[in-house]
Parts: C-alpha cells; sequence; structure tokens
C-alpha cells in the first residue's frame, strides 16, 4: 500500500521558472530569498527530489509536512 503525503520543501533562493520546470508536479511559490515547491508526493518521489536539488546544487532550507 502506497500512501502519499504532501510535502512542503524550502530552498535558498528564487528558482527561476526555468529551474523550477525541473520538479515537475510540484507548485513553486517564491518568497524573499527563499523559493517553496509544493505538492503531494510519495516518499520516493520525495527523495528523488532531494536528489535532484543536491545535483542542481540548490540548498536545502528545510522539508516539513504539509497537511
Amino acid at each position: 500500500m502506497v500512501v502519499s503525503h504532501g510535502y512542503r520543501i524550502v530552498v535558498k533562493g528564487r528558482l527561476s521558472d526555468r529551474l523550477g520546470s525541473a520538479f515537475g508536479g510540484l507548485t513553486l511559490e517564491r518568497r524573499s530569498g527563499e523559493t517553496v515547491l509544493r505538492g503531494a508526493s510519495e516518499r520516493v518521489r520525495l527523495e528523488t527530489v532531494l536528489d535532484r536539488l543536491r545535483a542542481l546544487n540548490i540548498e536545502l532550507v528545510r522539508v516539513d509536512a504539509d497537511e
């Protein structure tokens, strides 16, 4: 059984639309000095997003459950 959860992934800086497109399926909310990626996600998907952030050298600020 796969259980879906929502996540808020906060990264340092304001991601452009082009860079944000690397995270298809997640919405981007740009704030002063940071971007929030948000969306329903399975655990494997979250790990994939975090791996992609590392590969793109984007600094992770925090990950929260988004209920």
